[in-house]
């Protein structure tokens, strides 16, 4: 009965002043829709991620020629090595077993021609499974044949920025451009794929045959990269291990010898994009614990100033009977509402914003129904955290003190 009784005098006396209780509520409203709206920026960041990484090839493994290191948030090339070569990518695909296709990969920077317009673009060479493993589809013609790669071929599927770079509206199938003065003839366009994780385009490439691209035009035996794409997920992880014990025997790396390749497999992508998020959010909601922080003091003050405000309303109280423990619970329950309240609304701006972003601005953004209740404990926790003080303070006021202020 006495909760009840506390309860009714704490949400009278917070109506009587409906202002005062508003701006309390304010920091708290601010902190909880920050923490909702930052934390669905950076589920959704990493959904987007996710999504990319899965787009640039389904349980893929790169192999890269030389030591891959972090450099600016991207993984960067280190050195030059000439030991991968296509031999170890057919040997990879002859004699292990969880291995579905394999491509090996060699690309140069250059500028390409089409009548009078001229632009630079990656020029690609690789085999018939490339577009299998790194996702590509063919959106118009077709892919070169296997006689077009054994022959060095000059053939060419291009992608959709070569296309806007080059050709504009006009169809580019059958179309001749020049390759170093050397002429291709596009018989197919990839479907567009946008940004990889690193922020490059995967639209702006010209695929040609491998052996074309190092007959012709490098000049050289081996690759820089060799794509291979993995049965199922599960066997990611064995088939990587294989794949280096195969690569360490063929290059004849022995002992303590470190690898001349790197191996980076969709996990290992994944798996540091998530601690990159993870990270990403954590600083987010530290920020936003500040200003939730700054919330609660702005309960405190807003209490402090109501206790000596209502220095005679508690002298009262105590004269007719209410017990310091009663004096407690009012003022408590007035912080604990204060608190809910700025958490209600700021769920609700919170929610709200989210799903506007996502539909009006299309933005990628995830609501997270964990950070969401969470956010609901804390605002109650903050608010009667920072309201103990008060409510102490009221409680230890002498009555007939209380009672002769004006």
């Amino acid at each position: 009965m006495k909760n009840i009784v506390s309860f009714a005098i704490a949400v009278n006396a917070l109506l009587a002043h409906k202002t005062r209780t508003f701006l309390a509520s304010l920091g708290i409203l601010i902190g909880i829709a920050s923490v909702i709206i930052m934390i669905a920026i950076g589920k959704g960041s990493q959904q987007e991620v996710m999504d990319v990484i899965a787009g640039m090839g389904e349980n893929m493994v790169t192999i890269n020629a030389g030591e891959m290191k972090m450099r600016g948030g991207k993984l960067r090339l280190s050195g030059k090595v000439t030991t991968l070569t296509p031999r170890d990518a057919k040997r990879i695909e002859d004699e292990i077993e969880e291995v579905e296709a394999v491509a090996p990969f060699e690309e140069k920077r250059m500028n390409v021609k089409f009548d009078n317009n001229a632009a630079e673009t990656n020029i690609s060479g690789s085999t018939l499974d490339f577009p299998l493993i790194r996702g590509y589809r063919i959106e118009k013609g077709e892919m070169f044949t296997e006689k077009e790669l054994k022959t060095a071929s000059r053939v060419a599927v291009i992608g959709k920025r070569v296309v806007k770079n080059l050709f504009g509206e006009e169809d580019p199938i059958g179309k001749v451009i020049k390759v170093h003065f050397i002429a291709f003839t596009v018989i197919g366009v990839f479907d567009a794929k946008g940004l990889d994780t690193n922020g490059l385009d995967q639209d702006d490439l010209i695929l040609i045959p491998l052996s074309t691209l190092i007959r012709r035009i490098v000049n050289q035996t081996h690759v820089s990269r060799i794509f291979v794409k993995i049965l199922t997920r599960e066997k990611i992880f064995q088939a990587t291990e294989k794949i280096n014990e195969l690569l360490r025997e063929s290059h004849k790396l022995r002992g303590e010898r470190a690898n001349d390749f790197t191996l980076v497999s969709q996990l290992d992508m994944e798996e540091m994009k998530r601690e990159t998020s993870e990270l990403f959010t954590k600083v987010i909601v530290g920020v936003a614990a500040i200003s939730l922080l700054v919330g609660g003091i702005g309960i405190l003050a807003v209490m402090l100033i109501s206790v000596k405000e209502r220095t005679k309303e508690i002298g009262i109280r105590r004269a007719v009977g209410a017990t310091r423990r009663d004096i407690i619970r009012q003022f408590l329950y007035e912080s604990l509402i204060i608190g809910l309240l700025g958490g209600v609304l700021g769920i609700i701006l919170g929610v709200g914003l989210t799903l506007g972003l996502t539909h009006w601005w299309d933005w990628t953004l995830l609501l997270d129904q964990d950070s969401i209740w969470t956010a609901s404990w804390v605002c109650a926790a903050i608010g009667v955290m920072f309201g103990v003080f008060p409510a102490i303070k009221a409680s230890k006021l002498d009555p007939m003190e209380a009672l002769t202020i004006e």
